[in-house]
């Protein structure tokens, strides 16, 4: 991929349309089921060529057999290729059953030179030699336009497909073409629905041991009906590459994405596209920029993605995936939900930003005498109770479990595979650390996790240790899919398994080890936050009993010297365990992004790093290395 052309379209398309291509050279077709895999014919001649397309599209065209790219119109991204006029695009599919009719979506990307009519041409050969022709006249409206076309009695035969733009009476046309499937009704549709709650402490879950008095209905409804998992561990304690680990099921030490910057790659085969091309529909409505396709890469594998500019309220999330849902009625889905109302600003909406405070009490009476090093946010000014800040992080996690309840209401979710996790949890005062998810103790990496799936041992809950990286291999085989290729284990199996939990710090900061009751986190960087007041050196490592001290408050490291030379031993073997390749395509460093970053709190973890960089050297000889010899 040229990304450097990649990003210029970009920057050319942010109105409509973020950016696709086509491929030069042969035709490549590739079978997936009822979908097909088109690829485009290059105009034959290169005058032709250099006459349509700008320099940026001109450098993409040729640059890969069969290359999708995400082009997104009002907030709705698709995979998608370009067609233009002395272009073809041709694939081969196989009808599923009775009734298919051809699902066909298209967007003008581009007109000019006074272009008023275009047409698209369609034509499908089927077995016997049958032909179905279609001339459509498109639409220039932007937005994406869907077209169900007649097959007639094309069930179980294959289907050679030829796409055509018909050479416009004037002027030009870019089209942007999402992959046409068979379309056939499901008499009875699936449902497999996946929400992650960004920024959400796994101590936030109503009636959970040790958790605070808060109001989670949604994970209530999900725990009610099959298994609530009470230590339930994050990867990382950073957003995109701790949905890398939860949609690919790689470890951030594996996936080599441990920033928000970075684009993930579109080589491993992801959960989202598993379903795909076992015939589902897929789709995700995400709440936060930083999951577009065109950022992360984790727009690989759904069918369509809807995505804000900023950030978002759940609300708007959450209607969008009602919307979608009700759309695909005759269609198996595979849904991804992202919300993000419980990362900061903590301000929730009216009753929520009182109900989890004393009624009458103001948190900025000159009475009340601040936590030590308490940072106060810039949206709170003179506030002084910490706990008030607090029962606003509460009030963002309720009033958005208020959201989501409606989506598990509604009739396909009720009797569907439902799961909801968070990406990773929140500090909220200790440590030196103040309203945000940076370093590694529980606070950040322990996490709701509730599942629910048609005969599940309904009100479950498990008590053993699971990562939510696992999340995918559980949702395939709940599914049917187990022959899926796809890394983890199934929770769904309730099997208590004795394997130390692994975990890295955004920028690769810091590792740590969980196992059989203690936590060991190990500097890999020098930190030093005057602002926290913390320091910390290269390759310190503190040591804590998780079971006498959950909060991590109490450094043992150096009354336990053998536990911690053990369980540092297995974290640094782990560090350097990974021999495979590593998936990270882009880095973003321009100053925009950076901002962006900033702004959501993440201003630490924008310096460049090198994924394959050695995590640990085993010969360091400083002196926290010699303490564990």
């Amino acid at each position: 991929m040229k990304l450097a052309a990649f990003l210029s379209l970009f920057a050319v398309l942010a109105a409509c349309a973020e950016s696709d291509s086509g491929s030069a050279g042969g035709l490549h077709t590739k079978a997936l089921g009822a979908r097909f895999e088109l690829a485009a014919r290059a105009p034959a001649s290169p005058q032709a060529e250099d006459r349509a397309l700008s320099a940026a599209w001109r450098d993409l065209i040729g640059s890969e057999p069969a290359l999708e790219l995400p082009v997104q119109f009002s907030l709705e991204s698709r995979p998608t290729r370009l067609l233009q006029p002395g272009w073809t695009m041709s694939g081969v599919a196989r009808s599923p059953g009775t009734g298919g009719k051809l699902a066909l979506e298209y967007g003008v990307l581009e007109k000019r030179d006074g272009a008023a009519t275009a047409a698209l041409e369609l034509r499908a050969r089927l077995e016997g030699g049958r032909e179905v022709q279609q001339r459509i006249e498109l639409d220039f409206a932007p937005r994406w336009h869907t077209l169900l076309v007649d097959l007639g009695a094309a069930s179980g035969e294959a289907v050679e497909l030829t796409l055509s733009i018909a050479e416009p009476l004037q002027g030009y046309v870019l089209v942007g073409l999402p992959a046409p499937r068979m379309h056939v009704p499901e008499a009875a549709p699936r449902t497999v629905l996946l929400i992650t709650s960004d920024t959400h402490r796994g101590d936030h879950v109503e009636g959970l041991p040790r958790s605070v008095a808060i109001e989670t209905p949604a994970l209530h409804a999900i725990g009610a009906r099959g298994v609530t998992f009470t230590d339930c561990w994050s990867t990382i304690n950073i957003t995109v590459p701790s949905h890398v680990a939860i949609l690919a099921g790689l470890h951030p030490r594996d996936s080599g994405i441990t920033d928000n910057q970075t684009m993930f790659a579109d080589d491993p085969v992801v959960l989202a596209e598993h379903f795909r091309d076992a015939g589902w529909h897929t789709f995700a409505t995400t709440s936060l920029n930083l999951l577009t396709p065109g950022h992360s890469g984790l727009g690989q594998g759904f069918e369509r993605m809807i995505a804000p500019q900023a950030t978002r309220p759940s609300k708007k999330t959450v209607d969008a995936a009602l919307r979608l849902l009700d759309e695909a009625r005759d269609r198996s889905v595979f849904a991804w939900v992202h919300v993000f109302d419980a990362h900061g600003p903590y301000e929730p909406p009216p009753p929520f930003d009182t109900r989890f405070y004393p009624a009458g009490r103001d948190p900025r009476s000159t009475a009340i005498e601040p936590e030590p090093g308490m940072r106060v946010p810039p949206n709170l000014p003179g506030v002084r109770d910490a706990d008030y800040i607090r029962a606003l992080y509460c009030g963002e996690i309720a009033s958005q479990e208020q959201q989501l309840l409606r989506l598990l209401e509604h009739p396909r979710v009720r009797e569907g595979i439902v799961a909801l996790t968070g990406d990773h949890g929140e500090v909220l005062g200790r440590h030196g650390i103040w309203w945000a998810h940076k370093d590694i103790y529980p606070d950040t990496l322990h996490v709701p996790l509730a599942i629910a799936w048609p005969d599940a041992p309904a009100g479950t809950r498990f008590d053993g240790p699971v990562q939510n990286s696992d999340l995918g291999r559980t949702l395939l085989d709940l599914a049917g899919l187990e022959r899926a290729q796809f890394p983890g284990r199934s929770l769904a199996r309730l099997e208590p398994v004795n394997t130390p939990r692994f975990a890295l710090s955004g920028a690769r900061t810091a590792a740590s080890i969980t196992a059989d009751g203690w936590h060991l986190v190990l500097q890999l960087a020098l930190s030093d936050e005057p602002e926290q007041k913390t320091h910390r050196e290269l390759h310190q490592f503190e040591l804590f009993h998780l079971t006498e001290d959950p909060g991590c408050e109490r450094d043992l490291a150096e009354s336990e010297p053998q536990r911690a030379k053990e369980l540092h031993a297995r974290l640094t073997q782990w560090l350097a365990g990974w021999k495979g390749e590593r998936f990270a395509a882009f880095k973003r460093t321009d100053a925009a992004t950076v901002a962006n970053l900033a702004q959501l709190g993440y201003a630490s973890n924008t310096e460049a790093v090198d994924a394959d960089a050695a995590l640990f050297d085993p010969k360091c000889a400083c002196e926290w290395c010699q303490r564990v010899r």
